[in-house]
């Protein structure tokens, strides 16, 4: 029995209607991918699968925000990359949230002096308690300096603070590395507000780039 044979014999011309359009969506989708090379078909699949997980990964970044309330935990880690990383780090240590502060990626160039300057830090909170690494040049470098830290202090609960778009991947790089500790997201955002089409772009490009390297970092983790 044919698909208009089948039309033909409902009664209800409501059920008639609706039949037919599913016969002409699925007449048109047999001639769509007909005519289509297998290379299409797989490059247009891979192509929603992207979109797909990038609009997810995108809507779990804007929702990241820090903890309420706060809680005490036994360190803090800063992924360098901006001054209000360091200046959320340093905040949460002075509120004894953690006993020491690491700040991951540091430049070489860059000492203690000058942090405490740009960031409007007290000196003695520094002197005492902030820790700087110098030898990560990226993500995965961050991970296994503090993975170092981490096993010379003897923590559990540690706070992450970096770039709500760059959370993910490095909550992901850390896990990888250190199943066991408990770490306590604290995402930088740059906050809503107007912004001008350049900038939305901008950051559009920005979360392309890091969902793709997310992608890589998850990858990772299973290999």
């Amino acid at each position: 029995m044919s698909e208009y044979t089948l039309y033909a014999q409902l009664a209800d011309p409501e059920q008639k209607q609706k039949k037919l359009r599913q016969i002409r969506l699925l007449r048109w989708k047999r001639r769509f991918f007909k005519h289509l090379p297998p290379v299409s078909i797989f490059i247009l699949v891979c192509i929603i699968l992207f979109g797909a997980g990038f609009f997810y990964f995108s809507e779990k970044v804007y929702r990241l925000v820090p903890p309420d309330p706060l809680v005490e935990a036994d360190g803090i880690i800063v992924l360098t990359g901006g001054e209000r990383r360091v200046e959320a780090g340093v905040g949460l240590l002075a509120k004894g949230l953690g006993k020491r502060l690491l700040i991951s990626g540091v430049n070489p160039s860059t000492n203690k002096q000058a942090l405490i300057r740009v960031t409007h830090s007290d000196p003695q909170l520094f002197e005492c308690c902030v820790d700087l690494g110098r030898e990560a040049i990226n993500t995965i470098g961050n991970a296994e300096e503090a993975t170092d830290w981490i096993k010379k202090n003897h923590y559990q609960k540690v706070y992450v603070v970096t770039n709500d778009y760059h959370m993910p991947r490095s909550l992901r790089e850390l896990n990888r590395l250190m199943p066991d500790i408990n770490f306590i997201a604290y995402p930088i955002s740059e906050g809503a507000g107007e912004q001008s089409l350049l900038r939305q772009l901008g950051e559009l490009r920005l979360l392309a780039s890091e969902y793709i390297k997310f992608m890589g970092a998850e990858l990772r983790a299973y290999l």
